[in-house]
C-alpha cells in the first residue's frame, strides 16, 4: 500500500514537473495545522513566503533535471518509466503494456532514485522556510489562508512576478 501511493506521488510530480511550470509542485512534507488561531497574514510574512515560493522554483528546476538524470540513467525512457509506473499502481496491466522483469528492476531501482532526489528536495525546501525566518507550521498555515483569500492570491501573484 505504502509502496503504491509512493509510486502515485513520484508519478504526479513528474508528470506535474515535466509539463506545468506551477508554483510548488514538490510540497514540503508538513503536517497542517489544526485548529490554528491566526488568520491573518502580516506584510513581512507576505514578502518571506513570497521569496520562499521564488526560491523554490530554483529547488524545483534541479530537482526536474535530477529526477530526469535518473530516469535516463536507469535505462528507461520518460515514457516508459511514467507507463510502468501507473501501471504498477493501477494494477492494471493491458495488452502490451506490461514490463518485462528486467524492465521491472530498472523501474525499482530508478524509483528508489527518485524517491531519495524526492527526499532531499523536501528537506532542502523545510531548511529553506526556516532560514528565510518562518516555522513550518506557519508556512503552512500561510499557505492554507492564502488559498481561502483571493486578494491575498491576487497579492501573492504580483509579488512573485
Amino acid at each position: 500500500m505504502l509502496k503504491s501511493m509512493v509510486v502515485v506521488g513520484v508519478i504526479s510530480v513528474l508528470g506535474l514537473s515535466f509539463s506545468l511550470p506551477v508554483r510548488s509542485q514538490i510540497q514540503p512534507n508538513i503536517t497542517p495545522i489544526v485548529g490554528a488561531s491566526t488568520t491573518e497574514i502580516s506584510a513581512l510574512e507576505m514578502r518571506q513566503y513570497a521569496q520562499i515560493l521564488q526560491q523554490f522554483r530554483g529547488i524545483e528546476y534541479k530537482t526536474q533535471q535530477k529526477m530526469a538524470q535518473a530516469i535516463k540513467k536507469g535505462g528507461l525512457s520518460y515514457e516508459r518509466f511514467m507507463e510502468i509506473g501507473r501501471n504498477q499502481n493501477n494494477f492494471n496491466y493491458t495488452a502490451g503494456v506490461q514490463a518485462s522483469a528486467e524492465e521491472l528492476e530498472k523501474f525499482q531501482k530508478t524509483l528508489t532514485e527518485v524517491e531519495k532526489i524526492i527526499a532531499e528536495t523536501e528537506d532542502k525546501k523545510k531548511r529553506m522556510i526556516v532560514s528565510q525566518g518562518l516555522e513550518l507550521q506557519r508556512f503552512q498555515q500561510i499557505e492554507q489562508i492564502i488559498a481561502k483569500d483571493r486578494d491575498l492570491q491576487e497579492r501573492l501573484q504580483q509579488m512573485v512576478q
